[in-house]
């Protein structure tokens, strides 16, 4: 039921900036980007491959708003494949120094972690940047680190010990086109 409603949330949110954003010369951006997830599994480091398509929509000079989707594995080949998305704000100034485009974003979302033992959900706050380089009309090549913040894992309570640690990381790389 919580997935359902995150999805009409996000769905209702990206059409309402949509409307406005139309009217704009810089409706705002489409990005594809995989890397690893880097969480604490039972007081061990683990890199799991991730994947995340997001789609923002310009509200203001140089901050968008939109959503994401994201999709995290156990393992190759998508080995215990596990859901997420959210909603983020970007600054995304649109001057680039000498083709370079930095990034800055804070987003909230419900993620899916997989662990040994199977799923854990939890709810989530990140904040973190990038940095990209134009290499043609509005195709942006960008390299992202993101911290992750956990919360409402099962067992981190004040008497728990939980499976995964109550932070992460994420480092992804990939294409972002700007819509016109």
């Amino acid at each position: 039921m919580v997935r359902r409603l995150l999805f009409a949330l996000t769905a209702f949110g990206l059409l309402v900036i949509a409307a406005p954003a139309s009217t704009r010369a810089d409706t705002g951006h489409v990005g594809m980007l995989g890397g690893v997830a880097v969480v604490d599994e039972s007081g061990e480091t683990q890199w799991r491959p991730h994947a995340r398509t997001e789609i923002g929509f310009r509200l203001w000079g140089p901050f968008e708003l939109g959503g994401f989707l994201q999709l995290t594995t156990l393992g190759f080949p998508m080995e215990m494949a596990s859901f997420g998305g959210g909603l983020f704000v970007q600054l995304r100034p649109d001057t680039a120094l000498f083709g370079f485009v930095p990034y800055l974003e804070g987003s909230g979302s419900r993620v899916t972690l997989p662990v040994a033992d199977g799923r854990v959900d939890a709810w989530g706050v990140s904040a973190g940047g990038g940095l990209g380089y134009e290499v043609g009309a509005g195709v942006v090549i960008e390299a992202r680190v993101l911290h992750h913040w956990y919360f409402d894992l099962p067992g981190n309570g004040p008497s728990g010990t939980g499976e995964v640690g109550v932070d992460g990381w994420s480092l992804t790389a990939g294409v972002t086109y700007r819509m016109p």
